[in-house]
């Protein structure tokens, strides 16, 4: 899936005011915003058709959407905006969007649609990216834990082994992949939890903004130090025996990809 680039963005900005977006050739107005951090902000958006008796009561994003279960009932969903100032940021992002509409796994958060257009005039290097997700209005599993927390309230036994379970589904799906993929930031957070009656709650993993190859060959002590300021959470790994010649063939593999997402004391 490539990225799309176009001025249609930008003039529904300055007309209405940040109000509408367009996503290529889907419109979305924006109802309030959910989150933000860094250069990246998060609203609900609903989707806008123009005329639903030529599109037969189904709106655009459900005519590009393979999963009918992805589709909204009332046409709202997640919009992530990134603000884009660097080609470094364009390259992350475009990984991101690369690595996001890799995986199709009812534990990992799918990308719907995205586009990245510039955000203001040609050759300033400035972009925004677009990307649209299914919603999930109940928060993180942080947002809920520190809920829950202040109420004197604790997940049952069974909802936190469920809520695991589901988590490692979603990461051996990355991980069997050619090659594996590590999430890499594997945290409250970035899990998405779903209140269903009668059932534990859904959960669902989400950004996918620091997912790389899961398994590097480390040749020689320079690698391995690029490696662990990409990502400290491989201190792990036997960082006393990187710097010697006799380990040439070291490896950080698709096993140690999650219990190396906690820091380390």
């Amino acid at each position: 899936m490539g990225c799309s680039f176009s001025g249609l963005n930008a003039l529904y900005d300055v007309v209405n005011g940040g109000g509408d977006v367009w996503i290529n050739e889907n419109r979305f107005r924006i109802l309030r915003q959910l989150g933000e951090g860094g250069f990246a902000y998060v609203y609900l958006v609903k989707e806008i058709v123009k005329d639903v008796a030529t599109d037969g009561g189904v709106g655009g994003i459900a005519k590009k959407v393979k999963d009918p279960s992805f589709v909204s009932d009332d046409g709202t969903y997640a919009m992530k905006k990134v603000l884009i100032q660097t080609s470094e940021q364009l390259e992350l992002v475009r990984e991101e969007i690369r690595v996001s509409s890799l995986f199709s796994h009812p534990n990992l958060l799918p990308l719907l649609d995205h586009a990245i257009i510039s955000a203001t005039q040609e050759g300033s290097g400035n972009h925004e990216a677009y990307l649209l997700f299914p919603v999930h209005l109940d928060g993180t599993l942080l947002d809920n834990a520190k809920a829950m927390k202040a109420k004197k309230e604790f997940f049952s036994t069974i909802d936190v082994l469920q809520i695991f379970r589901q988590l490692c589904a979603g990461l051996k799906h990355m991980h069997s992949y050619e090659p594996p993929y590590a999430h890499n930031d594997v945290k409250p957070g970035n899990v998405l939890i779903t209140h269903r009656k009668g059932q534990p709650p859904l959960a669902i993993l989400m950004d996918f903004g620091s997912a790389r190859p899961a398994r590097k060959q480390i040749r020689s002590r320079q690698e391995a130090v690029q490696l662990q300021v990409w990502n400290v959470s491989l201190r792990v790994c036997a960082w006393g025996s990187w710097g010697k010649p006799s380990v040439g063939n070291s490896k950080c593999t698709d096993q140690m990809a999650n219990w190396t997402q906690s820091p380390i004391p």
